[in-house]
């Protein structure tokens, strides 16, 4: 059996396997390239949200943040009593947020004795919506730390209920926690 044989067997063989599951090959590439499509749609439309996380920080302590973290995110600092930043761009997820911080100190408070502190909590993340990239963490007196989701720079509570220092509408009332 010459080369040349050899050479017609083959293409003749190669041809009948060709013709016969050429079209499973094309439709089996197609329903795999359709199924990528349909995952990545859902995942833009339906899934939940993801990307970057912005972490602003609010303070009601009467001692500056030196710096804070939500799972292992890192935020800014804040002054005493207000006063705060904003952070880009980390991800966080889970059900559960640890939040670390150092408490700094004024000139007066390291006269009277006191110094850095670190402080953690851990406590249910909220959940997160579309198009609310930016998680608020709220740091008030005795430990206390709220978190929630935002859009942008928002307050989590309506200006007309809660007294918020600054707002001359309601002088007088008390926050009710």
């Amino acid at each position: 059996m010459s080369l040349l044989s050899r050479l017609e067997k083959t293409d003749a063989a190669l041809h009948r396997f060709w013709a016969r599951w050429c079209r499973w090959l094309f439709g089996g590439l197609i329903l795999l390239v359709l199924a990528w499509c349909l995952n990545l749609a859902w995942a833009v439309f339906y899934g939940p949200p993801t990307g970057g996380v912005r972490l602003i920080i609010h303070s009601e302590l009467d001692r500056p943040i030196l710096g804070f973290s939500v799972n292992g995110v890192a935020g800014g600092n804040a002054f005493a009593h207000g006063g705060g930043a904003l952070t880009c761009c980390g991800s966080i997820s889970g059900d559960t947020a640890e939040v670390i911080w150092e408490l700094d100190i004024t000139h007066a408070q390291y006269m009277k004795g006191m110094r850095l502190e670190t402080r953690h909590k851990t406590m249910p993340l909220p959940k997160r919506e579309w198009g609310e990239d930016y998680l608020h963490v709220y740091f008030l007196p005795n430990d206390n730390v709220r978190l929630w989701w935002g859009e942008g720079f928002i307050h989590p509570w309506p200006k007309e209920k809660y007294y918020l220092p600054g707002n001359q509408n309601n002088k007088g009332k008390e926050i009710n926690e």
